[in-house]
Protein backbone atom coordinates (compact mmCIF):
# COMPACT_ATOMS: atom_id res chain seq x y z
CA UNK A 1 0.00 0.00 0.00
CA UNK A 2 1.81 3.54 -0.93
CA UNK A 3 1.82 6.23 1.90
CA UNK A 4 -0.79 8.20 0.66
CA UNK A 5 -3.41 5.19 0.39
CA UNK A 6 -2.16 4.58 4.26
CA UNK A 7 -2.99 8.11 4.89
CA UNK A 8 -6.02 8.32 3.47
CA UNK A 9 -7.10 5.28 5.75
CA UNK A 10 -6.29 6.63 8.60
CA UNK A 11 -8.23 9.90 8.16
CA UNK A 12 -11.97 10.39 9.54
CA UNK A 13 -14.31 9.51 7.14
CA UNK A 14 -15.48 13.69 7.26
CA UNK A 15 -12.15 14.62 6.34
CA UNK A 16 -11.33 12.18 3.85
CA UNK A 17 -13.17 13.59 0.66
CA UNK A 18 -11.89 17.41 1.06
CA UNK A 19 -8.31 16.16 2.08
CA UNK A 20 -8.26 14.04 -1.17
CA UNK A 21 -9.42 16.87 -3.62
CA UNK A 22 -7.07 19.39 -1.96
CA UNK A 23 -4.19 17.01 -2.54
CA UNK A 24 -4.80 16.29 -5.72
CA UNK A 25 -2.61 18.89 -8.10
CA UNK A 26 0.14 18.93 -5.11
CA UNK A 27 0.76 14.92 -5.62
CA UNK A 28 0.73 15.10 -9.19
CA UNK A 29 3.34 17.16 -9.02
CA UNK A 30 5.12 15.27 -6.62
CA UNK A 31 4.33 12.08 -8.36
CA UNK A 32 4.39 11.88 -11.82
CA UNK A 33 3.69 8.54 -11.85
CA UNK A 34 0.90 8.22 -9.54
CA UNK A 35 -2.41 6.54 -10.73
CA UNK A 36 -4.46 9.16 -11.30
CA UNK A 37 -7.57 7.20 -12.38
CA UNK A 38 -7.13 5.61 -9.31
CA UNK A 39 -6.82 8.86 -7.45
CA UNK A 40 -10.57 9.46 -8.64
CA UNK A 41 -12.33 6.81 -7.78
CA UNK A 42 -11.21 6.58 -4.31
CA UNK A 43 -12.44 10.37 -4.60
CA UNK A 44 -15.33 9.01 -6.01
CA UNK A 45 -16.04 6.43 -3.48
CA UNK A 46 -15.38 9.45 -0.85
CA UNK A 47 -17.72 11.97 -2.39
CA UNK A 48 -20.46 9.11 -2.47
CA UNK A 49 -20.38 7.96 0.88
CA UNK A 50 -19.98 11.24 2.56
CA UNK A 51 -23.24 12.53 0.48
CA UNK A 52 -25.17 9.31 0.82
CA UNK A 53 -27.56 9.79 3.54
CA UNK A 54 -28.49 13.76 2.43
CA UNK A 55 -28.82 12.17 -1.17
CA UNK A 56 -31.12 9.27 -0.94
CA UNK A 57 -33.06 11.86 1.42
CA UNK A 58 -34.32 14.18 -1.61
CA UNK A 59 -37.23 12.81 -3.36
CA UNK A 60 -36.70 11.63 -7.22
CA UNK A 61 -39.04 15.08 -8.30
CA UNK A 62 -35.94 17.22 -7.31
CA UNK A 63 -33.38 15.02 -8.60
CA UNK A 64 -31.33 15.48 -12.07
CA UNK A 65 -29.56 12.74 -14.18
CA UNK A 66 -26.65 13.21 -16.39
CA UNK A 67 -26.00 10.35 -18.80
CA UNK A 68 -22.98 10.46 -21.20
CA UNK A 69 -23.15 10.37 -24.40
CA UNK A 70 -20.23 7.76 -24.95
CA UNK A 71 -22.67 4.98 -23.67
CA UNK A 72 -24.85 5.17 -26.73
CA UNK A 73 -24.95 2.25 -29.60
CA UNK A 74 -22.35 2.68 -32.30
CA UNK A 75 -24.97 3.00 -34.98
CA UNK A 76 -27.40 5.46 -32.70
CA UNK A 77 -29.54 6.93 -35.01
CA UNK A 78 -30.69 9.37 -32.74
CA UNK A 79 -30.53 13.19 -32.99
CA UNK A 80 -28.76 15.98 -31.23
CA UNK A 81 -30.14 19.29 -30.10
CA UNK A 82 -28.16 21.48 -28.04
CA UNK A 83 -30.51 22.35 -25.33
CA UNK A 84 -31.64 18.69 -24.94
CA UNK A 85 -28.58 16.59 -25.27
CA UNK A 86 -28.83 13.11 -27.14
CA UNK A 87 -33.01 12.89 -28.43
CA UNK A 88 -33.82 9.06 -28.40
CA UNK A 89 -37.05 8.84 -31.15
CA UNK A 90 -39.44 6.51 -30.27
CA UNK A 91 -39.48 4.84 -33.32
CA UNK A 92 -36.21 3.96 -32.70
CA UNK A 93 -35.78 0.31 -33.23
CA UNK A 94 -32.57 -0.53 -30.93
CA UNK A 95 -32.53 -2.14 -27.13
CA UNK A 96 -30.21 0.52 -25.75
CA UNK A 97 -29.88 0.82 -21.94
CA UNK A 98 -28.81 4.09 -21.74
CA UNK A 99 -32.55 5.26 -23.13
CA UNK A 100 -33.36 2.74 -20.69
CA UNK A 101 -31.79 4.09 -17.63
CA UNK A 102 -32.97 7.92 -18.31
CA UNK A 103 -37.01 6.56 -19.27
CA UNK A 104 -36.35 4.92 -15.23
CA UNK A 105 -35.33 8.15 -13.97
CA UNK A 106 -38.10 9.11 -15.85
CA UNK A 107 -40.70 6.84 -14.87
CA UNK A 108 -39.13 7.67 -11.17
CA UNK A 109 -40.38 11.16 -10.73
CA UNK A 110 -36.86 12.26 -11.69
CA UNK A 111 -37.53 16.61 -12.87
CA UNK A 112 -35.28 16.07 -15.98
CA UNK A 113 -32.50 13.43 -17.58
CA UNK A 114 -30.60 14.51 -19.95
CA UNK A 115 -28.07 12.54 -22.62
CA UNK A 116 -24.87 14.70 -22.41
CA UNK A 117 -23.66 15.55 -25.70
CA UNK A 118 -19.14 16.15 -25.99
CA UNK A 119 -19.17 19.92 -27.05
CA UNK A 120 -15.77 18.54 -28.06
CA UNK A 121 -16.54 16.00 -30.58
CA UNK A 122 -19.40 18.45 -32.11
CA UNK A 123 -18.48 21.72 -32.33
CA UNK A 124 -20.33 22.54 -35.78
CA UNK A 125 -22.90 21.33 -34.48
CA UNK A 126 -23.37 24.07 -31.68
CA UNK A 127 -23.29 21.76 -29.12
CA UNK A 128 -22.48 23.44 -25.24
CA UNK A 129 -18.90 21.99 -23.70
CA UNK A 130 -20.26 18.97 -21.68
CA UNK A 131 -19.48 21.01 -18.17
CA UNK A 132 -21.63 24.42 -19.56
CA UNK A 133 -24.06 22.06 -20.21
CA UNK A 134 -24.43 20.46 -17.01
CA UNK A 135 -24.24 23.68 -15.09
CA UNK A 136 -27.00 25.49 -17.51
CA UNK A 137 -29.44 22.47 -16.72
CA UNK A 138 -28.96 22.95 -13.21
CA UNK A 139 -29.49 26.57 -13.10
CA UNK A 140 -32.66 26.02 -15.25
CA UNK A 141 -34.15 23.07 -12.86
CA UNK A 142 -33.18 24.37 -9.88
CA UNK A 143 -32.43 20.28 -8.54
CA UNK A 144 -31.57 19.46 -4.79
CA UNK A 145 -29.34 16.52 -5.66
CA UNK A 146 -28.01 15.71 -9.01
CA UNK A 147 -26.52 12.28 -10.24
CA UNK A 148 -23.95 11.99 -12.80
CA UNK A 149 -22.29 9.45 -15.12
CA UNK A 150 -18.68 10.21 -16.51
CA UNK A 151 -15.40 9.43 -16.66
CA UNK A 152 -12.79 9.55 -14.88
CA UNK A 153 -10.44 11.95 -16.80
CA UNK A 154 -13.53 14.38 -17.10
CA UNK A 155 -14.03 14.49 -13.35
CA UNK A 156 -10.36 15.35 -12.47
CA UNK A 157 -10.39 17.91 -15.51
CA UNK A 158 -13.49 20.03 -14.99
CA UNK A 159 -14.95 19.41 -11.29
CA UNK A 160 -11.77 17.66 -9.02
CA UNK A 161 -11.25 21.48 -7.31
CA UNK A 162 -11.88 22.23 -3.69
CA UNK A 163 -13.36 25.37 -4.50
CA UNK A 164 -16.66 23.08 -5.92
CA UNK A 165 -16.88 21.01 -2.58
CA UNK A 166 -18.67 21.92 0.83
CA UNK A 167 -20.14 20.37 3.57
CA UNK A 168 -23.41 20.97 1.95
CA UNK A 169 -23.30 20.58 -1.38
CA UNK A 170 -21.14 20.71 -4.59
CA UNK A 171 -21.01 23.69 -7.17
CA UNK A 172 -21.58 26.71 -4.96
CA UNK A 173 -18.76 28.70 -6.40
CA UNK A 174 -21.08 28.63 -9.64
CA UNK A 175 -24.14 29.76 -7.38
CA UNK A 176 -25.75 26.72 -7.21
CA UNK A 177 -25.84 24.01 -4.24
CA UNK A 178 -26.14 20.45 -5.24
CA UNK A 179 -26.33 17.09 -3.40
CA UNK A 180 -24.26 14.96 -5.41
CA UNK A 181 -23.32 10.97 -6.40
CA UNK A 182 -21.37 9.90 -9.43
CA UNK A 183 -20.93 6.68 -11.07
CA UNK A 184 -17.81 6.32 -12.74
CA UNK A 185 -17.24 5.05 -16.27
CA UNK A 186 -14.83 1.86 -16.64
CA UNK A 187 -12.87 4.40 -19.15
CA UNK A 188 -11.75 7.58 -21.15
CA UNK A 189 -13.15 6.64 -24.16
CA UNK A 190 -15.50 9.25 -25.91
CA UNK A 191 -16.54 6.21 -28.03
CA UNK A 192 -17.45 3.22 -27.04
CA UNK A 193 -17.16 3.82 -23.25
CA UNK A 194 -18.78 0.75 -20.84
CA UNK A 195 -20.12 1.06 -17.12
CA UNK A 196 -21.23 -1.19 -14.13
CA UNK A 197 -25.74 -0.86 -15.14
CA UNK A 198 -26.27 -2.03 -12.01
CA UNK A 199 -24.37 0.09 -9.91
CA UNK A 200 -26.08 2.80 -12.26
CA UNK A 201 -29.45 1.76 -11.83
CA UNK A 202 -28.68 1.47 -8.25
CA UNK A 203 -27.93 4.85 -8.03
CA UNK A 204 -30.93 6.46 -9.69
CA UNK A 205 -32.72 4.28 -7.01
CA UNK A 206 -31.62 5.21 -4.70
CA UNK A 207 -34.06 6.37 -1.95
CA UNK A 208 -34.73 6.58 2.04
Amino acid sequence: MTGPAIMFKLLPAWLTLPVLIILYKPLCRLLPRLDRDAYVRRTVEACNHFYARRFRAIPFSERLLFLPYCLRDPDCPTEIDPDQGLICTPSCPRVCRLQEMRQLALELGYRDAFIVVSGRLHQKEGVLRSRNFLLHRIKEHRPRGVLGCLCPRDLREKYLRPEHIAANGTLGRHGILVIPQVCLLENSRCRGSKVVWQKLEQLIRSSS
